[in-house]
């Protein structure tokens, strides 16, 4: 299943670079968005937005709370953790925003990194799966080997 996934993900990012080369609206949405500058307000906008949305850890503690009728500490960690991940994707966005630019300037060559990460990713993601799998296998061997089938035999 890992290894599917990951063969998945190279098919997408594949296929939607190839549609990205393809794209003859390109030169409009680089003229729509030319000039344009992210304001700090919608980068808050963004952190606080997705900062709400709980996750479904978050979701099972809030249900926990709720059957131990401890209302107000469920809605209290609901509301501590998604302001936890508003700030933490607020700063990431953020970081990620100022360092691109910069990195770019320095280093042409890391556009071409960029558009190949996905591909290393998948690798990555097929040798966990490839390894798992020869794991798994070597441990159901294992186990076939040191537990003998033994038959009973009843006199009826």
């Amino acid at each position: 299943m890992i290894i599917g996934i990951a063969a998945w993900m190279i098919r997408r990012t594949w296929l939607d670079q190839q549609r990205a080369k393809a794209a003859a609206g390109e030169h409009h949405y680089r003229h729509q968005f030319t000039g344009r500058k992210v304001t700090n307000w919608q980068i808050a906008l963004f952190g606080l937005t997705d900062g709400l949305i709980p996750c479904p850890a978050a979701i099972t503690v809030l249900l926990l709370c709720l059957q131990l009728k401890e209302v107000t500490l469920g809605f209290a960690l609901v509301l501590c953790f998604s302001i936890g991940l508003a700030i933490t994707l607020l700063a990431g966005g953020a970081v990620a925003a100022i360092s691109v630019n910069e990195v770019t300037s320095r280093f042409p060559w890391f556009g071409t990194l960029a558009r190949r990460a996905p591909y290393v990713s998948s690798m990555l993601i097929i040798a966990v799966g490839i390894y798992v799998g020869v794991q798994g296998w070597a441990d159901l061997s294992h186990h076939a080997a040191a537990a003998p089938i033994t038959t009973r035999v009843t006199n009826g």
